[in-house]
């Protein structure tokens, strides 16, 4: 059975659910996490700052995906409900999250030393603009992670938080704005 003959179940809200066969399902879920994986881990590593427990999200959310498509879940798009289900398990794991020290930031692989001079400013201009993004709200720093991080246009944006295009564009504009006031480059472009 090829993707394009499944059977519709029902469906709810424009979604569709599918009754595959086992083969279909494991090839269907094969595909779908070739195209996001590297999308879903990045979202997840943004929020976390763990490049292993980033892994972990990652593998936890599609596992979840499994399960649903295993289970007829009606989606009306994968990508949306990845990256709901990241997000969910991301808001989880800080919610039992308890203050890191230095000691298990080290601990966890973050490397406080770069190689040389560049590397180390570099590294210090990243740390800072992460700390100015810490800063905003959370749909703007959101918005910043979907639309830089993971490549998201501002309508892919506004169907994954069911806002307008519009809406998403004017706060990843404000959001930025403020970074760059934060960051003090807005003075630095005025005086070049």
């Amino acid at each position: 059975m090829s993707y394009a003959m499944l059977v519709a179940d029902k469906t709810w809200a424009g979604g569709t659910s599918y009754l595959m066969d086992q083969d279909d399902t494991k090839a269907y879920f094969l595909q779908i996490h070739d195209t996001y994986a590297n999308d879903i881990f990045r979202f997840c590593l943004m929020k976390v700052s763990s490049r292993e427990l980033a892994q972990d999200l990652t593998q936890e959310v599609f596992m979840r995906f499994w399960q649903a498509l295993r289970e007829g879940t009606k989606m009306r798009s994968e990508r949306a409900l990845l990256y709901t289900m990241a997000r969910n398990l991301v808001i989880d794991w800080y919610r039992k999250k308890k203050e890191s020290s230095l000691d298990s930031l080290t601990e966890q692989g973050v490397d406080f030393m770069g190689e040389d001079g560049s590397s180390i400013e570099q590294s210090a201009q990243m740390r800072e603009a992460l700390d100015c993004i810490r800063e905003l709200d959370e749909s703007s720093r959101e918005a910043l992670t979907l639309r830089f991080v993971d490549g998201l246009s501002p309508s892919d944006i506004a169907s994954l938080s069911g806002e307008s295009a519009n809406a998403v564009s004017v706060r990843i504009n404000r959001a930025l704005k403020k970074v760059r006031t934060l960051m003090h480059t807005d003075e630095q472009r005025t005086q070049d």
